[in-house]
């Protein structure tokens, strides 16, 4: 994940590194889970090799004497069982070795152990090395053409570039349409879209019987995406060309790309979605609509039962966190929807000397990645301290009786930090940065926050159940406190 998280750059693209990346030809379990593939290159190490036939010696006679010359740059390295040096490569940039553990410097990735025994036999095999016999030639041929396995591992990942229809899959002779779809979200509020769209907020695409579709995808995300389409069979682009396979479903990786193309036989309206549940419900989807097409009977009311299908990524959720402690009481919630949402908080005091504060926004996310918070709301809070302060920018501050209406924007920073700066309808500006839900362990968490008001608060809570978590915390105003938080 070390490395994913490295892909994704500040402007929330996902950059790809200079690799090409299509048909699952790269294994992610060494992208994501590097330590699998790194104990698993160690316990084969660990086992002598078995002995080969008499003809594989003779085959491979010539490449161990060009071989030990190679080798013998790494003669002080460590060994395997078999005696052969050790080096460490990176198995996303195999041209980057190294004689010692490391990072790779292009991707950041763990470099992987390898012998330099097996090493040269690879380097060999790509010059087309003459010494190799014709049998090992098709293997490492065969291997090169799955992008599948590695030479020094006995597993073989499959991927749908292996894939090779039984007959041509050609489609007929017909006009061609290209669209191009990308698939977006925003991981962290649960929504997930086509080219930055909802099914609700995109048009039905209008096409023709006879027409020949080709949708060519791009994942912008940092998940999978299982793609279905309704009532088609697809050719998925690999390899083989005309033999290229049929599908329905395509499970397309982060920063892939791949190419389908159907014929528009059919009739009616056609649903094409990200087939994990919550991922098609928050609206990543689109609808393909034959023009001039016959009313189906078995569906009375379809203008009715559009609505109803773009009512799922408009639906609102709720959720909230409050804070029974012992300084007093802290809560928020959030009520939102795809674009729309609304936030309030409120720290309760059990003296008149701590008071209360309540704030609320309301306001609509505007970008691609939705960091981008634009709010209106209010600012209410009372106590009686009878101090004068000034906040950062000078101005008097107001909190021991502030009724205002304001309006700011929040925006997510690096490490999903909320910069939020506001101004009142006296003029009056502030400025907070705050973090909640900081992981520290499985079940620790952290926060804090600090404003121009010279506010701050900071604290941690331990997870025991989904809706409870015991709780520590310090607030500039409140003091010490301890409790239970629930969570909804």
């Amino acid at each position: 994940m070390k490395m994913m998280n490295a892909m994704m750059r500040t402007s929330g693209k996902m950059d790809d590194m200079g690799m090409s990346m299509t048909l699952q030809t790269m294994d992610m379990n060494k992208v994501m889970y590097p330590e699998g593939e790194q104990a698993a290159a160690h316990k084969s190490m660990s086992i002598p090799a078995m002995g080969m036939d008499e003809k594989q010696k003779m085959d491979m006679g010539g490449l161990g004497q060009n071989q030990g010359h190679d080798a013998s740059q790494y003669r002080d390295n460590k060994s395997d069982a078999n005696g052969a040096a050790i080096i460490y490569r990176c198995p996303m940039h195999p041209a980057v070795e190294s004689d010692k553990p490391g990072k790779c410097p292009k991707c950041g990735m763990d470099l992987e152990p390898v012998s330099a025994k097996a090493h040269t036999q690879n380097r060999s095999a790509s010059h087309g090395s003459a010494n190799i016999g014709s049998e090992m030639d098709m293997d490492m041929a065969g291997m090169q053409n799955s992008g599948g396995a590695d030479s020094n591992s006995s597993s073989k990942t499959l991927n749908y570039n292996m894939l090779q229809a039984t007959h041509s899959t050609v489609l007929p002779k017909g006009p061609w349409r290209t669209f191009r779809f990308e698939l977006t979200g925003n991981m962290n509020r649960y929504i997930w879209t086509i080219n930055n769209k909802t099914v609700s907020e995109a048009d039905k695409i209008l096409i023709k019987k006879g027409e020949n579709l080709r949708i060519i995808l791009y994942n912008n995300s940092m998940m999978r995406h299982p793609m279905h389409l309704h009532g088609h069979d697809f050719r998925l682009l690999n390899q083989y060309g005309d033999r290229a396979p049929m599908k329905n479903v395509v499970d397309i990786m982060p920063m892939e790309t791949d190419t389908l193309e159907f014929n528009a036989s059919e009739s009616g309206d056609w649903f094409f979605h990200c087939h994990i549940l919550y991922h098609m419900m928050s609206g990543m989807g689109r609808i393909f609509s034959y023009q001039d097409s016959i009313v189906n009977p078995e569906m009375p009311h379809p203008e009715m039962g559009y609505k109803m299908l773009k009512m799922d990524d408009r639906m609102f959720h709720l959720k909230a966190e409050n804070d029974f402690a012992t300084n007093g009481n802290d809560g928020s919630l959030v009520y939102a929807n795809t674009r729309w949402a609304f936030q309030g908080e409120w720290r309760l005091g059990y003296n008149n000397t701590d008071g209360y504060e309540v704030e609320t926004h309301f306001g609509r996310y505007l970008d691609q990645m939705q960091w981008l918070f634009p709010y209106v709301g209010v600012d209410w809070r009372h106590r009686r301290h009878k101090q004068e302060e000034k906040s950062l920018f000078g101005q008097s501050n107001t909190k021991d009786d502030r009724k205002v209406f304001h309006v700011g924007m929040q925006y997510t920073l690096p490490w999903l930090m909320i910069l939020d700066g506001s101004v009142d309808h006296h003029g009056y500006f502030r400025m907070q940065l705050s973090r909640e839900d900081i992981p520290l362990t499985p079940r620790l968490r952290a926060s804090f926050m600090v404003n121009s008001d010279r506010e701050y608060s900071f604290g941690g809570k331990y997870i025991l159940t989904k809706l409870f978590s015991v709780s520590s915390h310090y607030d500039s105003d409140m003091g010490w406190g301890a409790g239970i938080t629930l969570t909804y």
